[in-house]
């Protein structure tokens, strides 16, 4: 089921590599078929994956947070933010406060609704993380997360193309 590049791959881009190629491709192929899968989970519960992650953030969070800091810990943009706040809000998943020492900043916060939600989906979905991952003994996930630190270490490291 692996993606593989043709065996022509190396004559065709003589600077590429074929392996590489097929690295990165099976890693958004199987990133991919996660997101699609805990999509099929979130259904559920009428969010997202990118909201569901919002509301575990707060849940985690020990006091409301402002949108930037949403973002980092999402690493998305200002105006992705706030369109999952919204939809968030009008939901009544969570709710926007002032900043107690800032007028000009607001804090997100989880509502009781929203904190119930994040606390019924976030079972089932770590639950079907561990379905999903049987496959791989736990070596094979040690040695996964490990290759996986080094690509994004890697990453990190690279300037900006």
């Amino acid at each position: 089921m692996a993606v593989r590049a043709g065996a022509e791959f190396e004559e065709l881009y003589p600077g590429g590599s074929r392996s590489a190629t097929e690295c990165a491709m099976n890693l958004v192929r199987a990133g991919d078929l996660i997101v699609g899968r805990i999509a099929d989970v979130l259904r559920r519960f009428d969010l997202t994956p990118a909201g569901g992650l919002v509301l575990s953030i707060l849940a985690d969070a020990d006091a409301p947070l402002p949108p930037h800091e949403i973002g980092e810990r999402l690493i998305v943009t200002r105006a992705t933010v706030t369109g999952l706040v919204d939809s968030l809000e009008r939901r009544g998943y969570v709710r926007r406060t002032a900043h107690p020492d800032d007028g000009r900043m607001l804090l997100v916060e989880l509502t009781p609704k929203g904190r119930r939600v994040a606390y019924r989906f976030r079972p089932v979905v770590h639950e079907r993380e561990r379905v999903w991952f049987d496959d791989l003994s736990e070596n094979d996930r040690a040695t996964l997360l490990r290759l996986l630190g080094r690509i994004q270490e890697h990453f990190a490291s690279l300037p900006p193309e």
